[in-house]
């Protein structure tokens, strides 16, 4: 009786491993083997005698197993990805259609390519067609769009949702398109500069993290390619070696100013030799990438080795040495600077001017200078000779040549106008006129910065506390002054061509009369002789 009862009530388990049952729930052998026990009147089929009892066991927990609720406070971490992805896109319907692609081109030629002098146009519109079906040109196409969009709208990215939203979702396709390396993976400059672009972003949204986090990537892939090595590259043909040398340079000088901005270690050294010339290449846009390598090559290991470490080795031949560097081919920097456009002057000029005043910094933090030092690299006002001779230029140069560089050069500009308010209200001038030049830079300055709708909240607000300072050291040279600082043109960045020039009248008219007379400076005129 009790063995025809755990026959005819066998589970489903012990039916299909044709074992003995104690007709229990759950039953004996279900229970010994973590089996789900049930107990069906259906009749299946008559499984295969020659299939192994394993196999049986496996089968049935796949069909009847159900996940487990966890007891631990953390979720169980999801299986990892597989070792490979295909290369290849699934169809799918884009969100941004090939025209949108395409009508930035133009954009990306004229503000981002003579910066980022890597991929070409042809590279461009290659990727763009085989972005449906590739997932390398897919994930650079949609960088390249962030990148272009990102430097060519003047508008603060947190006032503009679309474009915000825009950027967003074109950094997101290119991330989540590019996916994790896999083993199958290879470098290809193309990626390199899929991750350059979006440290680039990245950099302007003021996520440094992220930003970083890209641009090791980029260099990562950069040692892969061994362009480092001579040997390596010896058998490339003279055009390919040539572009391969930029991608390097510009990984190079993106890590030197992050280390100098954000306080990030460097793993690039410079390369053995500056980039050849590419016919390919127009000849402007190679003079002005070759003219911005020059300057950052002067941030050598000793200098992020101060900056960086130890301020302590920071003494008065070193500084004066790294001046001295700055000036020794003066001259001939200035014919060479002069005779590009306004983009790429105002990206040598102002860097330059910057790393003056980074080193003025390292040698005030360690009490180096003075007023009575016998070099004007050496004395507290060094930047105030600055701020003179940068006021000279930008007086001449339209606003979008600036901007368009997007936030490393505001970044410069910021630390500039802020270390010359704290040489303002710290060291006094000998005369009330002088007193009231030093203020009229400050302020100009300030109207300038503040012009650019992407200027940090924080920045301004450091700057606005150095002007409520000057109005309580100088009332008399800040009566005319109001509460705060504000932009008097809100047109300034308007959309213009780079190389146009600009004559900063509706600007300067808000300051003192001694500066009226740089406004009738030609806006075509060599921005040379009082730059440095």
């Amino acid at each position: 009786m009790d063995k025809q009862r755990r026959v005819a009530q066998a589970c489903d388990a012990c039916k299909l491993r044709k074992v003995r049952c104690n007709g229990e729930e759950p039953c004996q052998q279900c229970n010994h083997l973590d089996l789900k026990c049930m107990y069906t009147s259906r009749n299946r089929s008559r499984a295969k005698r020659t299939m192994e009892r394993g196999s049986v066991i496996s089968k049935y927990k796949r069909h009847t197993q159900r996940p487990r609720v966890s007891t631990s406070p953390h979720p169980i971490a999801p299986a990892p990805p597989p070792t490979s992805m295909p290369s290849q896109l699934e169809p799918r319907s884009p969100i941004f259609d090939t025209n949108f692609f395409i009508e930035l081109i133009p954009d990306y030629l004229s503000c981002v390519y003579p910066v980022n002098p890597v991929i070409t146009e042809a590279e461009v519109r290659d990727s763009i067609f085989r972005m449906n079906a590739e997932r390398e040109h897919a994930a650079f196409a949609h960088a390249y769009a962030a990148v272009t969009i990102n430097l060519t709208r003047s508008d603060p990215i947190q006032q503009m949702p679309d474009i915000s939203s825009q950027i967003s979702e074109l950094l997101s396709k290119a991330i989540d398109i590019q996916g994790p390396v896999t083993l199958d993976d290879h470098p290809t400059i193309r990626k390199i500069m899929s991750s350059t672009f979006l440290e680039i972003c990245f950099m302007a949204l003021r996520k440094y993290d992220l930003a970083f986090y890209y641009l090791r990537e980029a260099i990562t892939m950069i040692h892969m390619m061994r362009i480092e090595n001579p040997e390596a590259m010896q058998n490339l043909d003279s055009s390919e070696r040539a572009r391969r040398q930029r991608l390097y340079w510009e990984a190079f000088v993106h890590e030197r100013f992050l280390a100098i901005a954000d306080f990030r270690p460097c793993v690039l050294s410079p390369l053995w030799e500056m980039p050849e010339f590419d016919p390919s290449l127009p000849y402007g846009i190679h003079e002005g990438f070759y003219q911005i390598i020059k300057l950052f090559r002067l941030m050598d290991d000793d200098f992020l080795r101060r900056w960086l470490g130890d301020r302590s080795l920071v003494d008065v031949p070193w500084v004066e040495e790294k001046h001295k560097q700055l000036d020794d081919d003066l001259k001939e920097w200035e014919v060479e600077v002069g005779m590009l456009n306004d983009m790429q002057q105002a990206d040598l000029i102002i860097t330059r001017q910057w790393m003056r005043t980074v080193i003025w910094q390292m040698a005030m933090s360690n009490c180096l200078l003075s007023s009575t030092a016998a070099k004007d690299c050496m004395t507290f006002q060094l930047p105030l000779r600055l701020s003179t001779q940068l006021r000279h230029f930008i007086i001449k140069i339209s606003p979008k040549a600036i901007g368009i560089h997007g936030s490393g050069i505001l970044e410069k500009l910021f630390e500039i106008t802020d270390t010359i308010a704290d040489v303002v209200i710290h060291v006094p001038a000998a005369t009330f006129e002088e007193t009231s030049e030093r203020v009229d830079d400050f302020l100009f300055l300030c109207r300038f910065l503040f012009a650019f709708p992407r200027i940090e909240a924080l920045q301004k607000q450091i700057l606005q506390k150095k002007l409520d300072s000057m109005r309580s050291h100088f009332p008399l040279h800040m009566r005319d002054v109001g509460p705060t600082i504000a932009s008097p043109t809100p047109s300034l960045y308007s959309d213009t061509d780079p190389s146009s020039g600009f004559v900063g009248s509706d600007l300067i008219q808000q300051d003192s009369p001694r500066s009226t007379p740089l406004a009738h400076h030609s806006p075509h005129s060599p921005v040379t002789g009082s730059l440095i």
